[in-house]
């Protein structure tokens, strides 16, 4: 009980002197979100023309990771109050972008997307396409899967990726 009553000032001295810098609470102690690491590779993934290319794995990935951020922007506390006020539209005019490139139905729910997708680009890292087809199966199955080695460029992902990416890496975002 003794050690822990001197490590209090202790403790308090650190709280006041990490936020004393003008930093946000979460600069110090970060939140647990796990969309911060793939906001942060998106610009690198698939923010340039051309990247996601004839890759279906990297495509499917990459539509997965627009559809969690899409959804996360319109329910996830951590990411419904941005800095920049735009990021909600952007990421619905890429999520719908993605969709229509791929022949997905606007009325599938965007969890249920995301997880087809993150499976589909899971059994293409691991050269299963049977695998990849049925994880499609909630969002078009065979035809969806073909489209994911013809896309063409998505200029709305692209910029989402780039906005994404700012929102994370911005000051007092370090999420």
């Amino acid at each position: 009980m003794k050690r822990a009553l001197f490590a209090l000032p202790l403790l308090a001295a650190w709280f006041l002197a990490a936020c004393s810098d003008d930093r946000a609470l979460n600069d110090v102690i970060p939140v647990a979100d796990p969309l911060r690491e793939p906001a942060r590779a998106a610009p690198f993934e698939y923010g340039r023309p051309g990247w996601i290319g004839t890759d279906p794995a990297r495509a499917a990935g990459s539509a997965g990771e627009i559809e969690a951020f899409a959804d996360a922007a319109e329910n996830d506390p951590l990411w419904t109050h941005p800095r920049n006020p735009v990021l909600l539209p952007q990421l619905q005019i890429a999520r719908r972008e993605f969709r229509e490139a791929l022949g997905v139905s606007p009325r599938v729910p965007s969890a249920v997307a995301a997880r087809a997708f993150a499976g589909a680009a899971a059994a293409l890292r691991q050269n299963n396409e049977p695998a990849a087809v049925a994880a499609l199966a909630p969002v078009g199955g065979a035809a969806t899967f073909a489209r994911l080695s013809t896309l063409p460029r998505l200029p709305r992902v692209e910029e989402a990726a780039q906005a994404v990416a700012n929102e994370v890496n911005g000051r007092g975002r370090n999420r």
